[in-house]
């Protein structure tokens, strides 16, 4: 016990608090380790931003002449996403992570369209189909409004054979890109048939029969399903002034 009394002392900050030698020493050691991990981690990022733009700037030559020729159709292309969102004079920052994951999109949803393609258009009614194989599953109405989206101005013919650059704005239209800082799913509801959790779409694997799903107890959702009812009628209830 006595041993335990003799070691407890004040607090390391009081005690550097009456001891300005020791404090200064602290003061000069922490600038210097400051300095350190800021020249460190300027480095590092530094080094990483460099390897990320010579990996877009290589990813960009599938999309067009050159690097400023991608940047431009994407700034384009956002700047139309957001205007059928509702967003006007919005400013768009070119940010790489944004443009790479565009541009990883994109060449995945072409991939997908040149399966389907046949001369170099798709039918219109197969959109359902190809939005499918890009992973996304919006109904049927979702897609002719959003296909309508596109002959507002009534500039452009109907035709029902979709060009790829169309089909692949229609994705990223539904299902805006990272840049565009528009709520993802704005054209979408979370349904009880499709449910959405935590932005992502869980009707795919309701449709590839995921083994959680085929796992799951019919009665636990029977009872959640009778819970609902029952919360409904006690606000109902609640409510009627009778």
């Amino acid at each position: 016990m006595g041993a335990d009394i003799e070691r407890i002392g004040p607090h390391l900050d009081i005690y550097l608090a009456f001891q300005p030698q020791l404090r200064k020493r602290k003061d000069k050691m922490s600038k210097k380790i400051l300095k350190a991990i800021i020249l460190i981690q300027g480095a590092v990022r530094g080094w990483l931003e460099r390897k990320r733009l010579k990996r877009i700037m290589a990813k960009a030559k599938d999309h067009g002449p050159n690097f400023k020729a991608v940047v431009n159709a994407y700034r384009r292309m956002i700047d139309r996403i957001q205007r059928r969102a509702g967003l006007r004079n919005a400013r768009i920052i070119l940010n790489f992570s944004e443009l790479e994951e565009w541009l990883d999109r994109k060449k995945f949803y072409e991939i997908m369209f040149a399966k389907r393609e046949y001369c170099k258009g798709i039918p219109k009614q197969d959109l359902l189909k190809y939005f499918r194989d890009c992973g996304h599953f919006p109904t049927q109405s979702h897609i002719d409004s959003t296909y309508l989206l596109f002959h507002q101005n009534g500039k452009e013919v109907h035709s029902e054979e979709v060009k790829k650059a169309k089909a692949v704005e229609m994705i990223f239209t539904l299902y805006p890109p990272e840049g565009a800082h528009v709520s993802h799913f704005w054209g979408l509801k979370s349904t009880w048939i499709r449910p959405i959790v935590h932005g992502e779409e869980a009707y795919k694997y309701l449709v590839s029969g995921h083994p959680i799903i085929k796992k799951a107890d019919i009665r636990v959702v029977g009872k959640l399903v009778a819970r609902s009812m029952r919360e409904r009628r006690m606000k109902i209830r609640f409510r009627s002034p009778d």
